[in-house]
């Protein structure tokens, strides 16, 4: 019973997820997305919602995906408040180490964006930069 119980916390945290983006896919934000497919090197914010709502999907659909991927966000969330950069660097490379195809690899790179905030997601990038450099 207690499985279950975890298993239906687990649903509820990546519904909220789910709905999160959802309302943010609503604004508008230069940022992150242009206006059109067309535009050189740059996705359209309902493109990414689409691939991270079938993320979320299949996380959803497969309990044990689905608790490490929720565990990985909510621990990058607590990691990059506690500004402890190479904590939150290795769940994000976890993260982006999934089988995923490159578009949906974007999509989770721009959920983990929108769940950090950009300022505070530039550090762990600038983290992973230098230490793949070396």
């Amino acid at each position: 019973m207690g499985s279950e119980v975890c298993e239906r916390d687990g649903m509820k945290k990546l519904d909220k997820i789910r709905d999160d983006i959802a309302k943010s896919g609503k604004r508008k934000s230069d940022a992150l997305v242009g206006e059109d497919l067309g535009e050189s090197g740059v996705l359209d914010r309902a493109v990414l919602n689409e691939k991270i709502e079938a993320i979320l999907q299949e996380a959803s659909d497969n309990p044990l995906t689905g608790r490490d991927i929720e565990h990985r966000l909510v621990e990058l969330v607590i990691s990059t408040r506690n500004r402890n950069i190479p904590e939150a660097a290795a769940h994000v490379t976890a993260l982006l180490s999934l089988n995923l195809d490159d578009l949906q690899r974007a999509a989770m790179l721009s959920l983990m964006v929108r769940l950090v905030g950009k300022k505070r997601f530039d550090p762990i990038a600038a983290y992973l930069l230098e230490r793949n450099a070396t």
